[in-house]
């Protein structure tokens, strides 16, 4: 299910009567609860379950910061990360480490020297990536705040919170059926499905 996260604020405004957006700043209160909501429900729902879809390896870059013992060295963490599973070499062997706040934003400590560092977990992964029970949750949870806060319907703005709890559960099951690229870098799927794509078609030539 290809979106954008317009898309969903349209679909979910439209549901709520405050449709005919063009983009989000159309609706001044619409665009409020938006801004105040709409990311930290993403993060609240990413970081609920270890999505495939949203699962990454990203290069770090090193900072210069000093840590304490056993601590050796400290990266920085990538932008999108949200939730890190472990950290590994270039060559995929991973590593002892722990995320902290720096001086310098958000890092990974790690207890060995290297020349290069990997975080693989969760992160925020673009609208167009999201299966469609996952991005109807997000919808309905943002038709939830706008019932709530705009129309003060409070029973169906509930109604609303149990659609969105629902969707995600069947997003949760389906994510676990899936198959797992076995290569980090290769976990969002979309990209493995093409890619296995391209050996299919190497082998018949």
């Amino acid at each position: 299910m290809a979106t954008s996260k317009i898309e969903i604020i349209k679909r979910a405004a439209s549901a709520t009567g405050n449709g005919g957006l063009v983009s989000i700043d159309d609706n001044a209160e619409i665009a409020r609860l938006t801004s105040e909501h709409y990311e930290a429900i993403v993060e609240e729902y990413l970081t609920q379950h270890g999505w495939k879809f949203a699962r990454r390896s990203a290069a770090c870059q090193l900072t210069t910061i000093t840590p304490e013992l056993p601590w050796t060295q400290v990266w920085r963490k990538p932008v999108l990360l949200l939730s890190l599973q472990y950290a590994a070499t270039a060559e995929g062997q991973r590593v002892d480490a722990e995320e902290r706040d720096t001086p310098q934003g958000p890092g990974i400590a790690v207890n060995c020297d290297q020349t290069s560092l990997n975080a693989v977990g969760t992160y925020r992964v673009a609208e167009d990536r999201w299966p469609g029970d996952f991005a109807m949750a997000v919808q309905h949870r943002m038709e939830a705040i706008f019932l709530s806060s705009i129309a003060e319907q409070r029973s169906e703005a509930e109604s609303r919170e149990k659609l969105a709890e629902a969707k995600l559960q069947r997003a949760r099951v389906r994510d676990q059926r899936a198959s797992t690229a076995s290569d980090p870098g290769e976990w969002d799927l979309a990209a493995a499905r093409n890619r296995r794509g391209a050996w299919d078609n190497r082998a018949y030539r």
